[in-house]
């Protein structure tokens, strides 16, 4: 979740009132955000990933304002006529735009929006991949505002911060974020463009803004767009940027802007409106374990931003129309939440009396004390841990050791480089050791996590197996490293460790072996193919092994 950090005095003048210690340390936890740090300048605190409305102090100040009942927390739409035009990025294709007017900004306020941008930017946007925002000073442009490809030699302009005009190309190979975002553009042979009707490039999506157009303490209108591969996560980051800039508005208006697609299709942004829900007094009462009131139920709702549309005490029921940022409502049982959190865990924890009794104490499982046994006897044998995700490819799990064990596979993958589970960890160790080879001449690593092995016999049709696997990489790395890791780990689990030759693909026959206690086989040990280490690109010999910490539980 990221960490946000706000300026206090900032944060009470968004508010309307000086917030105590007290009273920061209630209602922050009201709207999930878990507090880290509070001085008498700054705020600091943890925002929940879904709640991008709370990534900086103008959603914060909202949200605070709505459950203390105070300040103004509509916002005024309008129709203005506003038009853009979306002339057809294969790759890129959508892009949505809103306008907000009579700002009053100061350097706080820029310092604010920008890292809002910056946090949604690496969040909900992927870290620019499905989408990206953009600020610019409406008065430096002309509508309507054109979304396009251009020449990526002929086109100039002078990047955000930089002080000589540029090529597009130059962009990409001087600019930092054009250094850090360049993959996103990899391989066009035309690169997209905002650009306005007197031919003011505003930005080059989803890498840099324009100096030419970039937002000051002097802007009062501000231009919002995003462009990005899906067409509700654009108009999502538009709502939620547009709503955010307008808590620094006088009149709080927000202006729609219509983008036309190449297809005929018209998109409009901001979102004005929220989602339509109902929900019932009983459920709530079954799910939290208070009997609230009728009342109590709609005051809780109002006080998390919630329009009521209609009630009836008869039945119960209640429907509302969610607010337009909530990005983190989609069922009736999160409008349950949020009457939990207007209440105050606190308090339903104390009041509840349906919540189950419990009998005993909570302990740790036996599973994950022996992986977190096994991982302090790693540290302290000098290996560093590193942890990789589950999510994994049939090239780095197979096709690399020149294998075809079934994988389990995923049905709708959004990135080639995650289409499988894992079904061991050296893969992953081994990249590990390929990103670390230039840096590090001695190499001693370890991981533990699960994998997943394809079992069309059980009922999921796959086994789950938490392991903990090593690797050592140096100039002379051999099986003789590897063993005396084991030995030291068979000495502390005072439990005997025998070995027999086996074959491994991707592995050296000769110098691979399972390792056994007893009859029962709970892992394997070896040393690299140069093969595979040629496939991968290491340049110096590798040795692995890795353990069953299931099977290893059962025989202690």
């Amino acid at each position: 979740m990221p960490v946000i950090t706000v300026n206090r005095s900032d944060l009470e003048k968004l508010v309307g009132r000086k917030l105590s210690y007290e009273d920061i340390m209630d209602l922050l936890p009201r709207v999930k955000c878990e507090v880290e740090e509070v001085t008498n300048e700054e705020i600091s605190y943890e925002a929940p990933h879904d709640r991008p409305d709370l990534f900086s102090v103008e959603g914060l100040a909202r949200a605070i304002r709505l459950l203390l009942g105070t300040g103004r927390n509509d916002f005024i739409f309008v129709d203005k006529g506003l038009k853009a035009y979306n002339e057809g990025i294969p790759n890129r294709p959508y892009v949505a735009f809103a306008v907000v007017e009579d700002l009053e900004l100061n350097e706080e306020a820029i310092s604010q929006l920008m890292n809002l941008q910056e946090k949604l930017h690496i969040t909900y946007a992927r870290k620019r991949r499905k989408a990206s925002i953009g600020l610019y000073d409406l008065d430096k442009i002309e509508f309507p505002v054109y979304y396009r490809l251009a020449d990526p030699i002929r086109t100039r302009f002078i990047p955000l911060n930089e002080t000589r005009e540029m090529n597009l190309y130059e962009v990409l190979e001087y600019t930092e974020k054009g250094k850090e975002y360049r993959h996103l553009l990899e391989n066009w042979e035309k690169l997209p463009i905002l650009v306005d009707s007197k031919g003011t490039i505003l930005s080059m999506p989803p890498i840099i803004n324009s100096e030419d157009t970039k937002v000051t303490t002097s802007t009062r209108r501000v231009l919002i767009d995003s462009t990005g591969l899906d067409k509700n996560i654009v108009v999502d980051m538009v709502t939620v940027m547009a709503t955010s800039v307008a808590e620094r508005s006088r009149s709080r208006k927000i202006v729609f802007v219509d983008t036309f697609m190449s297809n005929g299709e018209i998109i409009r942004s901001p979102r004005s409106h929220g989602k339509k829900l109902s929900i019932k007094l009983g459920d709530v009462r079954e799910v939290i374990g208070i009997d609230i009131s009728f009342n109590e139920l709609l005051d809780s709702l109002r006080k998390m931003g919630h329009k009521i549309l209609s009630q009836d005490s008869v039945t119960g029921e209640v429907s509302v129309e969610t607010p337009m940022y909530r990005l983190d409502i989609f069922e009736w049982i999160d409008l349950v939440e949020d009457v939990a959190m207007a209440i105050g865990y606190d308090i339903v924890g104390s009041k509840a009396h349906r919540l189950p009794p419990a009998y005993s104490p909570g302990r740790i499982h036996p599973l994950e004390y022996l992986t977190k046994r096994l991982k302090l006897l790693f540290v302290g044998m000098g290996f560093m841990e590193v942890v990789n995700y589950m999510m994994s490819n049939p090239w780095i799990q197979n096709e690399v050791f020149e294998d075809n064990k079934p994988l389990i596979k995923v049905s709708n993958p959004k990135m080639e480089k995650y289409t499988c589970l894992r079904r061991w960890l050296t893969p992953g160790l081994l990249e590990v050791v390929l990103a670390n080879q230039e840096r590090l001449k001695y190499i001693r690593i370890f991981e533990s996590g699960d994998v997943a092995i394809a079992d069309p016999g059980s009922e999921t049709g796959a086994i789950i197996e938490r392991r903990i696997g090593f690797a050592i990489s140096h100039e002379r790395a051999t099986l003789t490293d590897a063993l005396a890791v084991l030995r030291t780990l068979s000495e502390t689990l005072r439990k005997k460790f025998t070995y027999e030759y086996t074959t491994i693909k991707g592995l050296l026959p000769e110098r691979t072996a399972v390792i056994k206690v007893g009859d029962v086989v709970v892992g394997f040990v070896g040393e690299v193919h140069p093969k595979t280490l040629l496939k991968l690109g290491i340049t110096r010999p590798v040795v692995v092994g890795e353990i069953v910490i299931n099977k290893l539980l059962n025989l202690l």
